[in-house]
């Protein structure tokens, strides 16, 4: 049986990465590759006017290293209730999980 790759090109994706290792500590959006090395992902976000993904915009490079976690939607699961709902949630619960770790090593 041929194994299936987990993450593939154009799967949708919400990346938790090692905080201080980028600006934010979650990105969202669509796989553009996958090597050795990393992920590159192309940032976007559902725009609810079109009801579509909107505004392809710059790519980010994570290398694997730096990858801490990663929410996947594989092409058998529905882009918009991923996309517009699960993805910002999960990235909110990270990014609150990141605020707490702060708050720890801060006192």
């Amino acid at each position: 049986m041929p194994k299936m790759q987990a993450i593939q090109p154009g799967y949708c994706a919400a990346i938790y990465i090692i905080p201080g290792t980028a600006p934010e500590c979650c990105y969202i959006g669509v796989i553009e590759a996958t090597d050795d090395f990393g992920i590159l992902l192309n940032l976007v976000h559902w725009d609810d006017t079109i009801d579509m993904l909107g505004g392809y915009t710059e790519s980010l490079f994570l290398p694997w290293c730096n990858v801490n976690s990663i929410l996947v939607s594989t092409e058998k699961q529905p882009t918009r209730r991923f996309m517009a709902d699960r993805a910002p949630k999960w990235k909110q619960n990270v990014e609150s999980l990141f605020s707490e770790d702060k708050e720890i090593t801060d006192k």
